[in-house]
């Protein structure tokens, strides 16, 4: 049932995270590491976006299908069908339950901040460090402005 969920979660992903979040997530958690100072920017983006939208919960759906038909033809363990019937239906309460709960619990709001707010918190990472790095260079800076100058990849001068 693990790829049923990574097939779910792909869908789910390209309908509410959206690819644009993908990218400036990634630039934020990755910018001023010292092999990616601007962040990481992913790439081939249509490469990705074709696997994350198509080719993930396609996949995941296919092999799930495929492993549901091999483990519903040979009995698990030897046990009776009406063992199994019992263990069938007390999965599928405790599978429904979740859908169910998601949809009482629907408020149509997103918790996620917006992409403008996204976006311009990675702005502010890119003036912060513009900022460090030219008072670094003009000599104005004390040991904490260099010190941020050099973590965020730049070169002291």
């Amino acid at each position: 049932f693990l790829l049923l969920g990574v097939a779910l979660e792909a869908v789910l992903f390209t309908i509410n995270f959206r690819w644009r979040r993908l990218a400036v997530s990634v630039k934020r958690a990755t910018f001023g590491n010292p092999a990616t100072p601007d962040g990481r920017k992913v790439s081939p983006e249509l490469f990705w976006q074709f696997c994350l939208a198509v080719t993930v919960p396609v996949m995941s759906l296919f092999l799930f299908v495929y492993m549901l038909q091999a483990d519903l033809q040979t009995p698990y363990g030897g046990y009776p069908g009406w063992v199994q019937g019992i263990g069938a239906f007390g999965l599928s309460l405790v599978l429904a339950s979740v859908p169910i709960g998601a949809v009482l619990n629907w408020n149509g709001k997103s918790e996620l901040p917006s992409m403008e707010e996204e976006e311009e918190c990675l702005k502010k990472l890119f003036e912060e460090r513009a900022a460090s790095v030219s008072k670094a260079a003009s000599g104005n800076a004390d040991v904490a402005d260099i010190e941020i100058a050099a973590a965020l990849g730049q070169k002291q001068l």
